[in-house]
């Protein structure tokens, strides 16, 4: 069981998230569960539960990562943030920003794609490269996604749409 691998590692009086793999890409365990059987880490960050924040994105933050300037904490570059478990706000419309540009490791148009999956326009997907990604690709895009759109989600459910077109 896993709470003798955290016995004397982690502070239990906080709430926290464990995670077998990693925290783009991994999935949510419980602390007393077990690992997968190609688990080749684990990780625990802050569920962020416990924090109550008045008048939520309205208030000018200094201490909170944001990479499009919506806090003013871009002022300040060299600092290290205590990222949490929070969303931080609802899934919202999706938004033509070019910001997926600047994270996807490869040259294609992510969010031309994303769109393409979500028409289910399975033409248009394999002229923008769908067979050319795995939804872990999509991992550093959902982080910084202002949408809050679960990526790796959609971009799986595109690639079971096109095998189930080719059987």
């Amino acid at each position: 069981m896993l709470t003798d691998v955290f016995a004397a590692n982690v502070d239990e009086s906080k709430s926290l998230r464990y995670i077998d793999g990693n925290v783009l890409t991994g999935r949510q365990i419980k602390p007393n569960g077990y690992l997968g059987a190609h688990t080749t880490s684990l990780t625990v960050i802050p569920e962020g539960d416990n924090i109550s924040e008045f008048l939520g994105f309205v208030m000018p933050r200094c201490n909170q990562f944001s990479l499009n300037h919506s806090y003013f904490s871009w002022l300040f570059p060299k600092k290290e943030y205590t990222i949490d478990a929070r969303v931080k706000g609802g899934e919202r419309h999706m938004i033509m920003s070019g910001e997926y540009d600047k994270m996807f490791p490869m040259d294609i148009f992510p969010e031309y794609l994303i769109k393409a999956i979500i028409a289910g326009d399975i033409d248009k997907m394999e002229a923008l490269g769908i067979y050319e990604v795995a939804p872990e690709d999509f991992a550093l895009c959902e982080f910084v996604d202002s949408s809050k759109l679960e990526l790796q989600r959609i971009v799986r459910q595109g690639l079971d749409m096109l095998r189930k077109e080719m059987c």
